[in-house]
């Protein structure tokens, strides 16, 4: 037998198609022990509790309590489409198809083939209540205001970080039930925020016009995921105006803030700096994984942002960018009613004045969720810190591939005993890493050992550069067509070859691209969906974007001048160029 990542999950005869679709946003990059204890397995019973009060899920659907629809394979989280789709399969005027498009786009799933008991009656009715409250939303739901204070008194129980090392493992070790009612809120309003923009693609599709879903959707305004970039820019604004500070910008974001401690010039800056990372300090790269980077513990994230943003020469606000915004969506809105049928035409309706509420709802209730993990991380790290001293690992990802109930008290209390287990499993953690898992997993048989993966990447690692004049398709998701430098970037920390004006091309996005998206003037992703991170903040911050573009960073060389159509799907290249 090959070589098998530390947990493994089985794959479920009933519900065997598993993507790394959407979640490959979210998580990116293989899962610690630490994050599968204390979050995934908290996060599959807040998921099918979210599904229980939706209507969604029967007392027979799942035949234990082992992970379904968020599986580990290969060192990777995927989701479960079979199950899902039974969301657009069991919800009256929805179907597995809506689901794909809003959630899954890429990667040219497998078909829906139905099967004995995957409708119900019961469960049909129960959904349409909800989804036709759901329509008539006027305002954001009450599901919203709970994950605020769900995030907010988790962080009031938080000890002191001088605290004894009990009390703090102690408190790492609630993690799982302060997180599951915060996850239990964002898979609601994402399921919600599905169905209401399903059927807007499901319209735009009968109208003949698949990319007009881009306009109906539309910027909806206060989503928490494109303040961070506006907050950022505010400050950037700043930086402009302050010498001192521009000046060492101007030598790096590396040790920038040593630099500046104990000038005068720089008392501004930090009270400004020093309030984003108090309101937004808990978003980062692979956020729901809790030993990774934040903006708080890695503030060279967000100054880097920063840094690309000073150097604009123009205006990147992003109100500028959406004057016409309105204007698109009536006229889409317009261009889709007359091929719709009087009913259908109500819910179009309906679903175009709900949209921009479930939008917002979708991406507060998922930053809140994400917010409950920082006192998590700032205890972590701090264990980590105090074992470091002893003789411990002081990276905090390699110290997460220890059991945190059964491997970490020990550890903090005799970090020498684990200095090889770390080590051997550090050597397979890098070598997962180093790996695309696929796509779509439909059967246990193709669960892949580490072994047959490394085999898959040589084959990846092989594709050959575009060529000017060709057209690479994704996936429409936010409207307009801009033209610019390709910049290939792989991670949030390492943009500097991204100048304003620019065409972003990176593999995913999660929080921490956010900021990068402002002074881009396209994105373009590999992966992707109507629904993805990357297209809602697109659509927030007035810029087109293009996702599901198969190997995009692969293909696109570095410095091409591409044109980018976020209607049409498509990423033009039009010359080549070394610069």
């Amino acid at each position: 037998m090959g070589t098998q990542w530390i947990i493994e999950g089985t794959i479920d005869p009933r519900w065997p198609i598993n993507t790394r679709g959407n979640v490959g946003e979210v998580f990116p990059e293989v899962v610690t022990p630490l994050s599968y204890k204390l979050g995934v397995l908290s996060g599959e019973k807040a998921w099918r509790e979210a599904y229980r009060t939706l209507g969604l899920l029967k007392s027979n659907d799942f035949s234990s309590s082992d992970p379904v629809i968020i599986g580990l394979y290969g060192g990777y989280v995927y989701l479960n489409l079979s199950y899902l789709r039974m969301m657009g399969v069991r919800a009256p005027g929805s179907s597995a198809e809506a689901i794909d498009v809003s959630f899954f786009g890429e990667g040219n799933p497998p078909k829906y083939v139905p099967k004995k008991g995957d409708k119900s009656f019961f469960s049909s009715l129960k959904i349409l209540k909800v989804v036709l409250n759901a329509l008539n939303a006027d305002e954001l739901p009450d599901i919203v205001t709970e994950s605020f204070e769900i995030a907010s008194e988790y962080e009031k129980k938080r000890p002191s970080l001088d605290a004894p090392d009990k009390e703090l493992i102690d408190f790492l070790h609630t993690f799982p039930d302060a997180f599951f009612p915060a996850f239990r809120n964002h898979m609601l309003s994402s399921a919600l925020a599905a169905v209401v923009s399903g059927t807007l693609a499901d319209a735009s599709a009968a109208a003949g016009e698949p990319g007009l879903v881009t306009h109906l959707v539309g910027a909806s305004g206060d989503v928490h995921s494109a303040q961070y970039s506006n907050d950022l820019y505010r400050i950037a604004k700043f930086v402009k105006e302050m010498p001192v500070v521009d000046a060492e910008f101007d030598l790096g974001v590396e040790g920038l803030l040593e630099r500046l401690e104990g000038k005068p010039e720089a008392e501004k800056f930090f009270d400004l700096f020093q309030d984003f990372i108090d309101a937004h300090g808990h978003r980062g790269p692979n956020d729901w994984e809790i030993s990774s980077r934040n903006w708080e513990n890695t503030p060279e994230l967000a100054l880097m942002a920063l840094d690309r943003m000073r150097i604009a020469e123009h205006d990147l606000s992003p109100s500028l960018r959406l004057e016409d915004n309105e204007q698109k969506r009536l006229a889409a809105a317009e261009k889709v009613r007359p091929h719709l049928g009087l009913l259908d035409r109500i819910q179009f309706d309906k679903a175009l004045k709900a949209a921009p509420f479930w939008a917002q709802a979708r991406e507060a209730t998922r930053d809140r969720a994400v917010r409950v993990n920082l006192p998590a991380k700032q205890v972590y790290r701090e264990l980590v810190r105090r074992a470091a001293e002893r003789g411990g690992n002081p990276d905090p990802v390699r110290v997460a591939l220890l059991d945190p109930f059964e491997e970490l008290p020990d550890y903090l209390e005799s970090p020498e005993n684990y200095v090889s287990v770390i080590q051997e499993r550090g050597i397979l953690f890098d070598r997962f890493s180093e790996i695309t898992p696929p796509f779509f997993i439909s059967s246990q048989e193709e669960v892949l050992t580490l072994e047959e993966l490394e085999k898959i990447k040589e084959s990846v690692d092989a594709i050959q550069p575009s060529k000017t004049g060709d057209v690479l398709v994704g996936n429409a998701g936010s409207s307009g067509i801009a033209r610019g430098r390709a910049r290939i970037v792989m991670d949030p920390a390492d943009a500097l070859n991204l100048e304003p004006g620019d065409v972003l091309v990176a593999p995913l996005t999660d929080p921490a691209w956010t900021p990068l998206f402002l002074p881009a003037a396209a994105v373009v992703v590999n992966v992707g969906a109507l629904m993805s991170h990357a297209i809602i903040v697109s659509r927030e911050l007035g810029i087109p974007c293009v996702v599901a573009v198969e190997g995009a960073t692969e293909k696109i060389p570095e410095g091409a001048m591409v044109e980018v159509d976020g209607t049409a799907g498509t990423v033009t290249l039009l010359s080549i160029s070394e610069s």
